[in-house]
């Protein structure tokens, strides 16, 4: 209960907000979200987690369960169409997180903050100054969009079933002005994957 108490925390979602979960499986943090007042959506892909979302959550007036992979949800839809207004919060498996990063970047227009809990590990190299070992692709696709800040970690004992790595929760806050052109991003990402 603390590190989601934390989470939710670092996310510093209120009353009226609009809140986008990715991957909500038994609704552990979902609950915590529900909490804040704010309006959840809670997206999820597994049929077997939305029967028992459901069956959790009934009655539940401020929560939306979406069964959607994240990576095909409307972004501007569930943001209501206004610019920085989503917040997004999320347990990242560590093979989705680039192409959930890649995601949060080109929709980052709808996005006012994302908390992301990724390995401890992949925040590392999110944060990896130029020049290290640990800067890395997926340093410079979220270094496009968003600074991100690691918020706290996670023991492993934290979690069920309990993995072999230490979780950390990045806070990612968009930069106030581009880094590369609107125009040129799709070529500037195709070169990162490339060099990497």
């Amino acid at each position: 209960p603390r590190p989601l108490a934390r989470i939710a925390a670092t996310l510093q979602a209120a009353p009226n907000d609009s809140v986008m979960e990715i991957g909500a499986g038994l609704g552990a943090l979902t609950q915590e979200l529900c909490a804040t007042g704010a309006q959840i959506v809670a997206v999820e892909k597994d049929p077997r987690f939305i029967r028992v979302l459901t069956d959790r959550f009934r009655g539940v007036a401020n929560l939306q369960l979406l069964q959607s992979d994240i990576l095909r949800v409307d972004v501007a839809s569930v943001a209501h169409e206004k610019e920085r207004s989503l917040l997004v919060v999320g347990n990242i498996p560590f093979s989705m997180t680039s192409p959930i990063l890649e995601f949060l970047l080109v929709h980052r227009r709808w996005v006012r903050r994302a908390v992301l809990t990724v390995q401890k590990e992949v925040a590392l190299r999110l944060v990896a100054e130029r020049g290290t070992k640990a800067y890395s692709s997926i340093t410079l696709l979220c270094g496009v969009a968003f600074q991100p800040t690691i918020a706290f970690s996670i023991p492993p004992n934290s979690f069920y079933p309990q993995p072999k790595v230490t979780s950390s929760v990045v806070r990612f806050d968009p930069l106030e002005a581009p880094v590369v052109p609107p125009q040129q991003e799709e070529q500037v990402l195709k070169l990162v994957r490339l060099i990497f």
